[in-house]
């Protein structure tokens, strides 16, 4: 059974607890998720089994849709309520029409993040949270990301519940932050609920605890590799050009012009697989995903 399974994380739980619940009752030789949700999340968790551990990168680049509850007049370590207080300040006396003129003003389309000092972006191999549970102040530098949309749907100082709809690396930890700055302020994530990942929804999600039913039939549950890739450019192929990225050459197609991306080659039968990146008349072999 290879595929994926759209969980719904509940809170308390990390992503990997998730699988450690769920692997005795799935026993897949390999298991891997899509995302990271922190524990104090809730949402969205996408269970990768068997050859859809090798897509996992493809399904994070994904567009991703949160609600978030962020509380100001408080800033913590974390960047969430988790976290030990750092600092207080006053909630702002805003309205929520000036509310919502800051976030699309200021917070909506490409924007600098600086990602939280206890993240698990890397420096020199090492987990930036565990220099932050060190006591060492590093600050991770500030990268480019994309608020696709930002709405505020409730505010009730100090709290202010936002939907958004954000690309991949975008922490919304960090955005809660930085809206608690900009609005003079400080501010920490106190909710959050994955809503979507591409097209995986909340609303087809599956808690860990039905998928651990043992009346529950679960491979009912998993998504095909096939299904879970729809969105993207599908090629058919000859033999010969599957033996060939077998082999990780490049491939000539002669498909006409092919605008650059990534792709999925498949043969006739669908029993090969591979993600492929296409660069005008030629595919150059990414990843085989599986050849059965």
């Amino acid at each position: 059974m290879r595929g994926v399974i759209n969980i719904n994380k509940p809170a308390g739980l990390s992503s990997y607890d998730v699988i450690r619940r769920l692997k005795p009752r799935l026993k897949p030789n390999k298991i891997g998720h899509a995302g990271t949700l922190d524990p104090i999340a809730t949402g969205v968790l996408l269970i990768l089994l068997e050859e859809a551990t090798k897509i996992s990168q493809v399904l994070i680049s994904l567009p991703k849709e949160y609600k978030a509850e962020m509380t100001l007049g408080i800033a913590t370590d974390t960047d969430d309520i988790t976290g030990n207080t750092i600092a207080t300040a006053p909630v702002p006396d805003i309205s929520a029409d000036a509310f919502r003129n800051l976030l699309r003003e200021r917070f909506t389309g490409t924007i600098l993040q600086t990602p939280p000092r206890f993240s698990a972006l890397k420096k020199e191999g090492t987990p930036l949270y565990r220099f932050a549970r060190q006591g060492m102040e590093i600050t991770p530098p500030a990268r480019r990301v994309s608020v696709y949309e930002l709405e505020l749907v409730e505010w009730q100082p100090p709290k202010a519940r936002l939907r958004m709809v954000v690309s991949s690396g975008t922490y919304v930890r960090a955005l809660c932050r930085d809206i608690g700055q900009a609005l003079g302020s400080c501010a920490t994530l106190s909710a959050l609920t994955r809503l979507r990942i591409g097209r995986f929804t909340i609303a087809e999600s599956v808690t860990p605890e039905r998928l651990l039913n043992p009346d529950t039939d679960w491979q009912r549950l998993v998504v095909p590799i096939e299904r879970a890739l729809e969105f993207l450019p599908w090629m058919l192929i000859s033999d010969t050009e599957v033996n060939a990225l077998l082999q990780g050459k490049i491939v000539p197609h002669p498909g006409g012009d092919l605008p650059p991306g990534t792709a999925i080659a498949h043969n006739q039968n669908n029993t090969f697989l591979a993600l492929v990146r296409t660069d005008h008349q030629q595919l150059k072999p990414e990843r085989v995903i599986y050849a059965d």
